[in-house]
């Protein structure tokens, strides 16, 4: 069967998938016996799930000790163990993620399949990089957008974690981005794509594709509505809409060019540090494959104020490559800025989407100083030309002269 043919069955496949999907996470509950809300969470469910392989360990005490809730519901609970829990160094406090109680929430993650994907990372991958990633001790997903994970609490040792309003130093970026051209070079165009990591897909084949589309398309169009929308500048207006009439050749463009496992929703919200000032990510729901530079893109314009990207940027991206070679994969710098350019596109529809959605639990202040932090990147890095460039090279593809410009080599 012709290739072509074997993507049309697939891509049917996937919007057949995304109907039982919406069906799952709309439905008021499931025949689920385990445990998948923090509702249901009580200290013997406790003691039993991460006193399990100790034998004789038993919880005093078990608290909860508050919690937030953004696309999934979050609570932090203190434990204290008997003797023979304390010996065997079961922990003292867990975060844990759950089931959210908001429908739309719970469509996200079912159409996306955002929960299955975190837990296959911390049964399947984590241990491969575990200084990267916190702990999880229990991970456990289900239809619908259902879930619970149990992790440690990153400040029981000696973790920083980050959240999007923090400030972020020069020092934090840099650790970030050298953590994250760790990821990239394990993972380069590795031939477990076609075997055991054959669930982390690139994104125009991604669990809900066709959904997510969709939502960034409305996105684009109620952005323009907003307060912040309606106060584009022109020269950024037209970029939005050459970005909103030709998404889909970009899209297509990406899935050709060399491609990695990246986090995929790598902002400065999803980061932590450690004493030394390495650095490491939580969050890991939106695994999917693509070129690497897509997630420096996507960490700096969520990390840097408009203030420091301009300072800091360049610094930053020659960072993110020497980094990258130091782990054995060397990328052409001018093929790379070419795709951070691009790739300013898709950070901007983050942005977008945030904020016509509400935040998501993010705080206000840090998602609209974004808006001035993306038109100052999209005219510096001349996004609307290297954009315009890259439809011509495409159409010319189309026509028989096919795109031989820069390429990456290992």
């Amino acid at each position: 069967m012709q290739a072509s043919s074997m993507a049309a069955l697939h891509k049917e496949a996937l919007d057949r998938l995304e109907l039982a999907d919406m069906a799952a996470a709309h439905a008021g509950s499931l025949s689920i016996e385990n445990v998948h809300t923090v509702d249901g969470i009580s200290q013997g469910w406790l003691e039993k799930t991460l006193g399990k392989d100790v034998s004789g360990a038993a919880l005093a005490k078990a608290e909860p000790a508050g919690g937030h809730d953004g696309m999934t519901d979050r609570r932090q609970w203190n434990l204290e163990w008997n003797e023979t829990g304390q010996a065997a160094g079961l922990p003292g406090s867990v975060f844990i993620k759950a089931t959210p109680s908001h429908p739309y929430l719970r469509e996200t993650l079912s159409m996306l399949h955002m929960a299955e994907a975190e837990v296959r990372f911390y049964t399947q991958v984590r241990d491969e990089i575990p200084h990267l990633a916190p702990q999880a001790y229990y991970a456990r997903s289900w239809a619908g957008g259902r879930f619970i994970l149990l992790m440690e609490k990153l400040e029981d040792r000696g973790l920083t974690p980050f959240w999007m309003h923090h400030e972020c130093t020069f020092d934090h970026a840099k650790a970030v981005l050298e953590a994250l051209a760790e990821l990239h070079a394990r993972f380069w165009e590795s031939p477990r794509f076609e075997t055991d990591l054959a669930w982390i897909r690139p994104r125009t084949f991604k669990y809900g594709a066709g959904w997510h589309e969709a939502s960034f398309v409305k996105a684009r169009k109620d952005y323009l509505d907003t307060d912040l929308g309606q106060a584009l500048p022109d020269d950024v207006r037209e970029i939005h809409r050459l970005w909103s009439e030709n998404f889909r050749e970009v899209y297509a463009w990406w899935d050709t060019q060399p491609m990695t496992f990246i986090h995929g929703d790598s902002h400065l919200g999803n980061t932590f540090a450690y004493p030394d000032g390495r650095a490491g990510l939580f969050d890991w729901q939106v695994i999917f494959r693509a070129p690497s530079m897509r997630e420096v893109v996507y960490f700096m314009l969520s990390a840097l104020t408009h203030e420091q990207r301009q300072p800091f940027e360049d610094k930053l991206i020659s960072a993110y490559l020497k980094a990258l070679e130091r782990h054995g994969i060397k990328l052409d710098e001018a093929y790379a800025r070419r795709l951070y350019a691009l790739f300013i596109l898709d950070s901007w529809d983050a942005h977008m989407k945030t904020y016509t959605r509400g935040g998501y639990g993010h705080a206000d202040a840090a998602i609209r100083q974004r808006a001035d932090l993306m038109a100052g990147a999209l005219r510096d890095h001349k996004t609307k030309e290297v954009l315009s460039d890259l439809l011509d090279e495409i159409g010319r593809s189309v026509h028989g002269h096919p795109d031989r410009g820069a390429s990456p080599a290992k």
